[in-house]
C-alpha cells in the first residue's frame, strides 16, 4: 500500500512518499524527503558560501531550464552544499502559500533511483497506470513543464550516469532528468562525474573542489573540539588531506576520540594532535589514512574512463602516484618518447595522454595546467593527496627511475641547473629528483646499481639547482647523501669529482671556507692526475680554489691559480670565452684586495663592457661584475657613482633570484654601506638591520655575511668607518 502526502516544513511542502515494496512491486521503501538530519546546524558549512548562494538564487529567480550538476570526488561535500541550499529555501518560504515542492531522490543505486523517480511522477499527478509503464518519463516531464507549483528536483549521489538514461539518453535530453521549459522548476544533481560531453548541452556543471587550506583548517578545528593543536598545525594536516571535507571530519573525529580516551588504553603510536596525525599519514601502510573513504570513487571513476575508451587511465594514475606529492611536469615526464621506456606505456601517444589527463581532471582526481603558468616552464599535473595514497598502495615502483633516466637526456633538461634559463624546468623537476634520492638510498628499494646511479645523478642536478637558488643548506644535505650513495656504489674519487665539487661550492657559499678549500684541493688534484691540467672540469675546480683563497685573504696564492686558469682558458677559447672572462673578473677582485684600485677599476670597466656584449646586461656574470665595480667605487670614495651601479645590480639580482637569495643580500648590504657614506644614516641603518636579520634566518648566525652585518652595526654605533668588504665572486 502506498501512503502519499506532503509534509509541511514551515510553508514549504517537501514531498515524501513511502512505497510498500510488496504492494507495488518495488524493492523496499523509498522517501523523497531531504536528509536534513545529516546537517549539523551547530557547525557552519565552510568554504561553500559562493556556491550555496548561486544555487539559492537559481531557485529564487526564474528558472533557466538547465540541469545543474554539482560534481566532485567522493567526500568533497556536494550533498552538504545541496542540504545547505534546501535549508535556506525552507527558511525563505516564510509566509508564502504551500505552493512549492522539493523532491530528493537517491541516485546511488538503480532500484532506489527508479523507485524514487516513479514516486516523484505520482506526486506530480501522473496516473497509477502511467507510473508503471514505459512512458512514465515523458509523462513526468510533461507534468513538470506545466506545473503551477514551484518544484525542486534533487538527484543525489549519481556515480553511474547510465542510470539517468532511462528509455532515452541523458546527453540528448531524453533521459530521466532533462532540461526543461518550466519557469518555476529547478533540477540539481550531485555526481562525481564532471565530463561535460556525457551530460550534454542541456547541463551546467558546477565544480565542487577541495577546500582552501584556511577553510579546511577551520573544519578540523570545528570537529576536533579545539584540543588537537593550533591553527598552524591544523593547516599542515589540512594540506596533507587535500582539503577533502570528509577526510577532514574523519581525522578530526579520530583525534577528538583519541584525546578523550584514557591514556592506558592508547597505544604508544596513537596520534592525539594534528601534527601527529599528519606524520602518521606519511608512514607507509598507516591504517589511519582516510583515503579508504574515497577508494570507491577512485575505482568507479577509472572504470568510467575505461568504458569511454581511455583504457590507459588506471595505469597513468599509478604512474603519477609513483612520483613525489609535488606538481608533476607532465610535458616532460609523460612525453610519449619518455613513456615508451615503460612496458605498460605501449600505445600511450600524446593524444591519449592529453585526453586521459583532461578526463581525470574533469573527475577531480587531478588538477591540470592547460596553459603556461606565469613563469615559463613545463605544464604540471597534481594528483589529489588521498587518490595518490590509494594509487601508490603496494610495492614501491621503479617507474620514476625509468622515466627520469630518459628525461635527464632531454635537451631542455641537459642545460646546466645553474643557468637562469633552465630554472623553470628544474623548479618543476627538483622535488621529484630529490624524492628519487630517498629511493636510491633505501635498502628496501629493489633497484639495481644502475638505477641507483640514475637516482644519484638526478638528485645531484636538483641539488645544484637548490644551490643556484640560494638554498645552500638543503643543497648540502642532498649532496652529502648523493656522495654517500655513490661511494656505497663503489665510485672512486674521479667518478665522484663532480659531486665533491658541487659540495665544495655549497660549503663555500655557507662560509665554511677552510672545508671548501680542502675539498677543492682534493678534487683539483684528482682531476689533474686523471683528466689533465687543461681539462674543462679541472680548470673549473682550480678557478673555485682560487676564489676561496681570495675570500680568505690569501691573495698571492689566489692570483697564481686564477692567472693560470685565465691563460689556459684564453689559449683554448679566446679572450671573450665566458670562463676566461670569469677568471679575469676574479683577478680584478685580487687587484682590489691588494689595494691596486686604479688597475682594478680599469679591469672592471673593461669587463663590464665585455660581459654585457657576450652575456647580456642582466646575466648573473654581468651583474656580479657590476656589484664588485660598485664596491670598488665605494672604496675609492665615489659614493654617488657607486650608488647608481649598486642600485642597478640590486634590481638585476632581485629579478634573477628574489629578495632573500645570498647574492641579493650581499648587494643589499653594499647598498647600506653606500647609503651611510652618502650621509643617509637612518636609511642605511634600517637597510643593514633588515639584511642582518635575513642573513641570520637564511644563512645562520655564524655565516661570514651575518657576522659582517653585526660587526658593521657595532662599528656604526661607535661612529667608526668601514671599508667595503662586500665584493663577491
Amino acid at each position: 500500500m502506498a501512503r502519499f502526502g506532503p509534509v509541511a516544513a514551515e510553508n514549504l511542502n517537501i514531498a515524501q512518499v513511502v512505497m510498500s515494496g510488496q504492494a507495488n512491486g518495488f524493492e523496499g521503501d523509498v522517501t523523497l524527503a531531504p536528509p536534513v538530519g545529516d546537517r549539523d546546524w551547530r557547525i557552519p558549512l565552510r568554504g561553500r558560501e559562493e556556491l550555496v548562494t548561486r544555487l539559492t538564487r537559481l531557485w529564487q529567480e526564474p528558472a533557466d531550464g538547465l540541469v545543474h550538476v554539482l560534481h566532485g570526488m567522493s567526500g568533497i561535500g556536494k550533498t552538504a552544499v545541496v542540504l545547505e541550499m534546501v535549508t535556506r529555501v525552507r527558511a525563505g518560504a516564510g509566509g508564502r502559500a504551500p505552493a512549492e515542492r522539493v523532491f530528493w531522490v537517491d541516485g546511488r543505486h538503480e532500484a532506489a533511483f527508479v523507485s524514487g523517480m516513479r514516486a516523484v511522477a505520482r506526486q506530480m499527478g501522473v496516473g497509477t497506470r502511467d507510473v508503471h509503464c514505459g512512458s512514465v518519463v515523458d509523462a513526468l516531464w510533461e507534468r513538470f513543464e506545466h506545473s503551477a507549483l514551484r518544484w525542486l528536483l534533487i538527484v543525489d549521489g549519481v556515480e553511474d550516469l547510465t542510470l539517468l538514461d532511462g528509455p532515452g539518453r541523458l546527453s540528448a535530453g531524453t533521459g530521466w532528468v532533462r532540461p526543461h521549459g518550466c519557469p518555476a522548476g529547478l533540477v540539481v544533481i550531485t555526481s562525481a562525474c564532471g565530463i561535460a560531453r556525457l551530460w550534454g548541452r542541456g547541463a551546467l556543471l558546477h565544480a565542487v573542489g577541495p577546500l582552501a587550506v584556511d577553510e579546511a583548517a577551520s573544519v578540523l578545528l570545528d570537529h576536533s573540539g579545539g584540543s588537537a593543536g593550533t591553527r598552524a598545525d591544523a593547516s599542515g594536516l589540512a594540506r596533507r588531506l587535500g582539503g577533502l571535507p570528509l577526510a577532514l571530519r574523519l581525522a578530526a573525529s579520530y583525534l577528538s576520540e583519541a584525546v578523550a580516551m584514557p591514556q592506558s588504553l592508547r597505544s604508544d603510536h596513537t596520534p592525539t594532535d594534528f601534527t601527529g596525525f599528519r606524520l602518521a599519514l606519511d608512514q607507509y601502510g598507516s591504517d589511519l589514512n582516510p583515503a579508504a573513504a574515497v577508494a570507491g570513487t577512485w575505482r568507479m571513476s577509472v572504470e568510467l574512463l575505461q568504458r569511454q575508451g581511455l583504457v590507459h587511465a588506471p595505469y597513468l594514475v599509478r604512474v603519477l602516484a609513483s612520483f613525489s606529492a609535488a606538481p608533476i611536469p607532465y610535458t616532460l615526464l609523460l612525453r610519449p618518447a619518455v613513456l615508451s621506456a615503460l612496458p605498460g606505456g605501449t600505445g600511450l601517444d600524446g593524444t591519449t595522454v592529453w585526453r586521459t589527463l583532461q578526463e581525470l581532471a574533469a573527475l577531480q582526481l587531478v588538477e591540470l595546467d592547460r596553459a603556461a603558468p606565469k613563469h615559463e616552464g613545463p605544464l604540471c599535473v597534481s594528483l589529489h593527496p588521498l587518490i595518490r595514497d590509494i594509487a601508490r598502495a603496494g610495492a614501491q615502483s621503479t617507474v620514476p627511475v625509468a622515466l627520469m633516466e630518459r628525461v635527464l637526456r632531454l635537451k631542455e633538461v641537459e642545460e646546466a641547473p645553474e643557468s637562469p634559463s633552465a630554472w623553470p624546468v628544474w623548479r618543476a623537476l627538483a622535488p621529484h629528483c630529490l624524492d628519487l634520492l630517498r629511493q636510491g638510498r633505501s635498502e628496501a628499494a629493489e633497484l639495481s646499481p644502475a638505477e641507483r646511479e640514475v637516482c644519484a645523478e638526478a638528485a645531484e642536478r636538483a641539488a645544484r639547482f637548490l644551490q643556484a637558488q640560494g638554498m645552500h643548506r638543503q643543497a648540502r644535505e642532498s649532496l652529502e647523501e648523493v656522495l654517500a650513495l655513490r661511494v656505497r656504489l663503489g665510485a672512486d674519487d674521479l667518478s665522484t669529482a663532480t659531486t665533491r665539487h658541487s659540495l665544495a661550492l655549497v660549503l663555500h657559499s655557507l662560509g665554511e671556507w677552510a672545508a671548501a678549500q680542502t675539498l677543492y684541493t682534493q678534487v683539483w688534484q684528482a682531476l689533474s692526475e686523471g683528466r689533465g691540467a687543461s681539462h674543462a672540469h679541472t680548470l673549473k675546480v682550480r678557478h673555485e680554489l682560487g676564489r676561496v683563497l681570495l675570500d680568505q685573504g690569501q691573495l698571492e696564492q689566489a692570483q697564481e691559480h686564477l692567472r693560470a686558469v685565465r691563460e689556459t682558458r684564453e689559449r683554448i677559447g679566446g679572450a671573450e670565452d665566458p670562463d676566461a672572462l670569469t677568471a679575469r673578473h676574479e683577478l680584478a677582485r685580487v687587484l682590489h684586495g691588494m689595494d691596486r684600485w686604479a688597475e682594478a677599476r680599469e679591469e672592471y670597466e673593461a669587463l663590464l663592457a665585455l660581459q654585457e656584449q657576450v652575456s647580456g646586461t642582466g646575466h648573473p656574470r654581468t651583474v656580479t661584475v657590476r656589484h664588485n665595480y660598485a664596491c670598488l667605487l665605494q672604496d675609492m670614495g665615489q659614493a654617488e657613482q657607486a650608488h647608481e651601479e649598486c642600485e642597478q645590480a640590486l634590481a638585476d639580482r632581485r629579478a634573477l633570484y628574489g629578495d632573500d637569495h645570498g647574492l641579493t643580500l650581499s648587494t643589499r648590504y653594499l647598498l647600506a654601506v653606500i647609503l651611510r657614506a652618502r650621509a643617509l644614516t637612518r636609511e642605511a641603518r634600517v637597510a643593514l638591520e633588515d639584511v642582518g636579520e635575513r642573513c641570520r634566518e637564511l644563512l645562520g648566525e655564524h655565516h661570514p655575511q651575518t657576522v659582517r652585518c653585526k660587526s658593521l652595526l657595532q662599528r656604526w654605533d661607535g661612529l667608526d668607518q668601514e671599508a667595503c668588504p662586500t665584493s663577491s665572486g
